[in-house]
Order: structure tokens, then sequence, then C-alpha cells
């Protein structure tokens, strides 16, 4: 399970790390094991919010940070459990919070970590992330880890799905990179071509191999980058 604690608080950021860290330690030899991260500011962890199946946030060195960093969460389809820690500002006062908002006070201590890491294993389990794409117009919602790759048409693209299904979409290259680029399993080859490193098979010198035999050319220049794309990929499936 992938973990992020958003704290502007050097020494509580450090605190929760501990906690988590000894939770992790209780579920040794499971695949239920935690993927810890930490960010003291927004910038960094709205990189890539969508990998993370439980958030630990409390940001208050400015007032109204907290709601902006949900608004973008919002804007990308978050749904991950968002546990919200008020010492500073008590954000039990926020309205209109979203659904996946749980409220707790600081400071951090053991007891109840366990409990909100159980959000997070259900969010693992229960998990099926889309992308918007348009076609003939509308939007249509496609199952994020179904796509193994996408390529350019005449009239945008078409997406390679994992049971063979090929689906025919409006988007240009620049509303795909704004889609694919939140997700580290999707990255950009020949230019225009988006790969999903899930499904590529192997990474060599001049080529990449998908799992459908689709091979794609890349200059040998790029090959360390694809390659370790591929290994940091496979130690996260």
């Amino acid at each position: 399970m992938h973990v992020a604690i958003c704290d502007d608080n050097v020494a509580d950021r450090k605190h929760l790390e501990r906690l988590l860290s000894r939770e992790s330690d209780k579920r040794a030899g499971t695949p239920d094991i935690l993927y810890i991260e930490s960010f003291g500011d927004k910038e960094h962890f709205l990189k890539n919010p969508l990998k993370y199946n439980i958030v630990f946030m409390d940001m208050c060195s400015e007032d109204g940070l907290v709601e902006e960093i949900i608004r973008r969460l919002e804007m990308v389809s978050f749904n991950a459990p968002l546990i919200l820690y008020s010492s500073k500002i008590d954000y039990t006062a926020l309205k209109d919070l979203p659904p996946y908002v749980v409220h707790a006070k600081k400071p951090y201590i053991p007891d109840p970590l366990p409990g909100y890491l159980t959000l997070g294993d259900k969010n693992v389990i229960g998990r099926v992330v889309t992308l918007p794409f348009y076609q003939n117009g509308a939007i249509q919602h496609v199952p994020k880890d179904d796509i193994m790759y996408a390529l350019p048409s005449e009239s945008g693209y078409v997406l390679y799905l994992a049971d063979s299904t090929r689906v025919n979409v409006d988007d240009d290259i620049a509303a795909l990179r704004k889609l694919f680029d939140p997700h580290e399993e999707y990255a950009i080859v020949n230019t225009d071509c988006f790969v999903n490193f899930k499904y590529v098979s192997s990474v060599m010198l001049f080529s990449i191999l998908m799992h459908d035999r689709h091979e794609f050319k890349i200059s040998p220049f790029s090959y360390r980058k694809y390659k370790w794309l591929k290994e940091d990929i496979n130690a996260l499936i």
C-alpha cells in the first residue's frame, strides 16, 4: 500500500514516519507492507497524488492550503482516504469536504493507525481508476490499468486494451499527456506514442516489446531510462 504523509511540521512528519514504519514492520512477510513517502509542500505531493492509497495530512503553514490541495485532488478524481489531522487549524470547521476525508486530531499516536490503514487496504482492493477520454464528443471512462498503449490516428488516438479491444478517442497528444502524466507507469516513446510499462515484456537496446508482441523502436540513448522505469514498475506490481 502506498502511503503519503503531508505535513509542513518537520518534527511531526518524522514522528509519523516512525509510527507508520512500525506498522509496516508488523506486516512483514505479507503483500500488505507500506511504501511511505513524506512531503512538506504541496507541489511535490500533487505531482502524482493518485498513486497513494491513503494520505495523512496537516498542512497549516498557510491559511487555505488544505482547501487548495483538496480542490486539486478533486480535479483529478482522487478517491483514497485522506486522514486530516487538526492542530493549529480545526479542519472540522471546513465545509463541503469530499466523503473520503476522515477527521483526526494531533498529536500523532499509534493507537488509531491500524484502523486508518484498514481504510487504505480497502482502497487497494476496491480501487478501479478510470481516465476520461472524448469519443464522438462525449466522455467515455476507460480503466487506467486496462490500457496497454495509445497510438496516434488521423482523428485522435487509438487505445489498445489488454483484452485486445481498440478504443478510438478524439483526444490529441496534449490531452493524453495531461491524463497520463500523473501515473508513473506511463511514458511517451517515439515522440507521440504512450506506453503502459506494466505491459512491457522487455526493454532492449533498440526496442520495447509489449505483452501482445507489439514492438516500439527506441533510441539506444533512451535504453537506460526505459529499463530503469520498467524495473521501478515491476517493483510496485
